[in-house]
């Protein structure tokens, strides 16, 4: 891709809009939180910006974007061990949806990250088993298997919660 070494910012917005949703997925997959994985998906992209220098072939741009990602999410859960945890709120209760939303994101937290990275990429990412086979260097049916498993321990979660 001409332009590619020479930082042209024209090439590097193509390909922010081409891979941005795989960065966001990553993030969230790894963090679980929407607010952080939308502040690590941009610090990601912009990282890229500024390294892509470092990058020889634009055709392997989406494998080493991914990898800077999930490197300042690593990053991310270090800074977050230094600090105290903060205290959280409870929903506001009259709100219903927004309460099922919180409860959601809570339950997905819970789940084991081996469980929770296959299980976004499927909803949230929009990949087939077989992407996310890919995406994971697993075989299909190991994704298949990773994502029942992850389907039947958050709808534990979700009707634990109910049941209290």
């Amino acid at each position: 891709m001409a332009g590619f070494q020479a930082k042209d910012k024209a090439v590097y917005d193509l390909l922010v809009k081409e891979h941005y949703r795989h960065v966001f997925a990553v993030c969230f997959a790894m963090l679980a939180n929407v607010h952080d994985a939308e502040d690590a998906a941009q610090e990601t992209m912009l990282k890229g910006f500024l390294k892509m220098a470092e990058l020889d072939d634009a055709q392997r741009f989406r494998p080493w974007i991914l990898r800077v990602a999930k490197n300042l999410c690593i990053d991310h859960f270090r800074r977050r061990n230094r600090r105290t945890p903060p205290v959280e709120e409870p929903p506001t209760p009259s709100r219903q949806g927004l309460k099922a939303e919180y409860d959601l994101e809570r339950a997905i937290q819970r789940l084991p990250e081996e469980l929770r990275v296959p299980l976004l990429m499927f909803y949230f990412d929009g990949r087939s088993a077989k992407g996310v086979a890919e995406s994971l260097n697993i075989s299909h049916s190991g994704a298949c298997h990773k994502l029942r498993v992850a389907r039947q321990r958050l709808h534990e979660l979700l009707t634990e919660r109910a049941e209290r």
